[in-house]
């Protein structure tokens, strides 16, 4: 991946982690399946190691700590891809229908993340959130 991407200034990335965003935008994730499983799903890195100094948010307030890049091996654009009789187009490598419901469901979070951004990470709004509902 590093050569392929040595060309692009695309800031450093990392196997998402287990309390990603990504992993409950909408459906609880602990992979990331598409035609294959098993490869890692790739984000911007959110914390980096600064010597000998506690790790640190990376400041990326253009993109709202959303990932500008979200890299993966898994083929997720092959297991949703339908024919127009809605049949699949492309085989699942392992896994079967459970796989492709997996991708699916893997889908719906990327787009969820990519729409909301870190939004269940943003607790500033909760206590008026709550009010507004009466709670």
């Amino acid at each position: 991946m590093r050569r392929v991407l040595a060309g692009l200034n695309i800031p450093p990335l990392e196997p998402v982690p287990p309390n990603h965003v990504l992993t409950k935008a909408f459906y609880l994730l602990q992979n990331f399946p598409g035609r294959y499983d098993g490869g890692e799903l790739w984000v911007e890195t959110a914390a980096l190691q600064t010597g000998s100094e506690p790790l640190q948010t990376t400041s990326r307030t253009d993109t709202d700590g959303v990932s500008s890049v979200i890299i993966s091996a898994n083929d997720f654009a092959g297991a949703w891809a339908h024919d127009a009789r809605g049949a699949p187009m492309l085989p699942i490598a392992t896994g079967g229908p459970s796989q492709r419901e997996m991708a699916i469901r893997t889908g719906i979070n990327l787009v969820m993340y990519t729409l909301t951004g870190n939004y269940k990470a943003d607790q500033v709004h909760v206590p008026s959130l709550l009010e507004r509902l009466g709670q």
